[in-house]
Order: C-alpha cells, then sequence, then structure tokens
C-alpha cells in the first residue's frame, strides 16, 4: 500500500478501497473501515478532510497551558457555574512566524450572555488589563501597548475546542480560522504572514480541513478562506477543492 501511494499528496477513500479490492474482490464495507482505523492507529495514514488521507504522521496539536491561564480558568469556573469558555494566547503563534509581534494578547472568548458579567468580574479584580471586544480605535490606541491584554470576545458555538490541564483552550483549526477572520485584532498576522504560518502548521501537526470548514462557515468565512488557502498557501489542491 505504501509504495503504491507513495509520493502523492493524498489519495481519496475510494482509491484506498479499489487498492485492497485488487487484492480482495469481496471485501466487505465493514473490513475495510476496520482497516482504515488500523492504519490510522498504526499512523501509516492520517486524515486531511472526511475521505481524503495522506501518508505519515504528524502530532495533534497541543497549545501551552500556564499557570496564568489555569488559575484565570480556575477562577471563571468557580464564579461562573457552567461558563463554556476558551482560553489562548497568541503567543502559541511564535513557533509557525516569520516576524514575531512584540506584544502577546490572551483571548478570553465566553457566552455571549457572560461577556459583561465576566469583563466586569475581572476588572473588579484589578490584576488584569481588560478589554471587552475592543473597536479598532481601542485596539490600536490601548490594546497594542499593553503587556499580556485580554481580550474578552463572543465564543461561537460548536468551535473546535479541546481541554488540557483542566483548561478549555483551542485547536489548530480554530486558530486559523479566527485569525483569518478577526482582521482588527490579528492585524499583524495577516497575509504573508499567514500564508507562512499555516504552511508551517500544515508541515508540523496534524489537521482535518472538513474540521476547518465547518467552523469557517459558521463565522461566514468558509469561501473567502478557502480562496486564501487556494491562492496564498501551499497546502495540496485536493484537499481544499472537495
Amino acid at each position: 500500500m505504501q509504495e503504491r501511494f507513495k509520493g502523492l499528496e493524498s489519495f481519496t477513500r475510494k482509491e484506498l478501497y479499489n487498492f485492497y479490492c485488487e487484492f480482495e474482490p469481496t471485501l466487505k464495507e465493514t473490513t475495510f473501515r476496520w482497516r482504515i482505523f488500523d492504519l490510522k492507529r498504526s499512523k501509516i495514514i492520517r486524515s486531511l478532510a472526511t475521505g481524503i488521507f495522506t501518508l505519515g504522521y504528524l502530532p495533534e496539536y497541543y497549545p501551552e497551558i500556564t499557570d496564568e491561564y489555569r488559575e484565570l480558568s480556575t477562577n471563571l469556573s468557580k464564579r461562573f457555574s457552567g461558563l463554556n469558555l476558551c482560553i489562548w494566547s497568541t503567543r502559541i503563534l511564535n513557533e509557525f512566524m516569520l516576524h514575531i509581534p512584540g506584544n502577546a494578547i490572551t483571548i478570553l472568548e465566553v457566552e455571549k450572555e457572560a461577556l459583561e458579567p465576566v469583563f466586569h468580574y475581572l476588572q473588579d479584580l484589578k490584576k488584569y488589563n481588560v478589554f471587552l471586544q475592543p473597536n479598532e480605535r481601542e485596539l490600536d490606541r490601548y490594546v497594542n501597548e499593553k503587556e499580556n491584554a485580554i481580550i474578552i470576545k463572543q465564543l461561537i458555538t460548536k468551535s473546535p475546542l479541546q481541554v488540557l490541564d483542566e483548561v478549555p483552550t483551542v485547536k489548530i483549526e480554530k486558530i486559523i480560522v479566527d485569525v483569518y477572520a478577526d482582521k482588527k485584532i490579528f492585524e499583524a498576522y495577516q497575509g504573508s504572514e499567514l500564508a507562512h504560518m499555516v504552511n508551517n502548521i500544515y508541515k508540523k501537526y496534524s489537521f482535518d480541513m472538513t474540521t476547518l470548514f465547518y467552523y469557517a462557515r459558521r463565522r461566514s468565512k468558509e469561501k473567502e478562506l478557502k480562496e486564501f488557502l487556494l491562492l496564498k498557501t501551499d497546502l495540496p489542491k485536493t484537499i481544499l477543492n472537495d
């Protein structure tokens, strides 16, 4: 199998099935599904999108969780029982970038109804430089000049999240979509810098294009993000044209 698909950027589920049928014409669908699972588990293939695979293994992406984020998450969970949230920092993007910005920003996302209560709670603590959904002027005059500023913004439902060390944080697919979609917040990461970042992510970590475009659709950015990836990045066109 590896010889058949060696050198290809990607191959489809149907192509893999047809390959096995050359040796097992009566191959059952249930057996084939198990074989795909076993190939993934054995790190021989990995998914790029629904029904599209490539040879080889890349690790999942796990952003760094600092003590500060653990403390922030714990305090918010105690104060607002059942709160859905997500915490991450632009600092985690440094490993993918060509030009690294001077200051990092912490992104705290919470449900729409919790935006103002969470903002006022953190303000009252007088421990954080916190901004609630800042506009362009506030970003330029205040947020970008502060060290360790926290931006509170609305958490989009069904965002690609993961929980690490009991802290809800981002998956790599969410990072790509959010950086593209929130151009004012992530001004330093646009254009060729974003293309460079996406190329590096693709080389270093496993991520799923189906998850990425599903989330981009929820943010009404699927079409334009796909066009950007097609024209500006080195991602295989086969996984962008499905």
